[in-house]
């Protein structure tokens, strides 16, 4: 497949962070004036309504787990808002099978790059 350079990425501007499960901290990171900054949010213990799902912005598309809709009793602990800005034809989710963790393909101007968001937990060994 061709690429056309709309759909090539010369730079990405990650940021990282683990919301603690914070609805608060995680409204004041989407909607802060420094979040046009930013083209990717890596997010660990989003803050997740009962419903299951997480708070998002029109700025981003929600990237969660692969197994958020085949196994709704797993609370997601990793999500990737990635902002509509990227051309959805410059990246795409790849299926990973656990709630902890989220990965896409980028197609950037040196080549496809894979981005692994991972919750950790630090209590558990295995």
């Amino acid at each position: 497949m061709t690429e056309t350079p709309s759909t090539v990425l010369s730079h990405l501007r990650i940021w990282q962070q683990n919301l603690n499960h914070s609805g608060i901290a995680q409204h004041s990171l989407l909607h802060g004036p420094h979040s046009a900054n930013w083209d990717i949010y890596a997010l660990q213990e989003p803050h997740v309504h009962p419903n299951g799902n997480t708070i998002s912005s029109p700025k981003f598309y929600m990237v969660y787990p692969s197994t958020h809709l085949t196994n709704p009793n797993l609370t997601p602990r990793a999500a990737l808002l990635v902002s509509t800005s990227l051309s959805t034809n410059a990246w795409h989710q790849i299926p990973f099978p656990s709630p902890d963790m989220v990965v896409i393909q980028l197609i950037t101007a040196r080549g496809k790059a894979t981005l692994i968001n991972m919750y950790n937990d630090s209590d558990k060994h295995d």
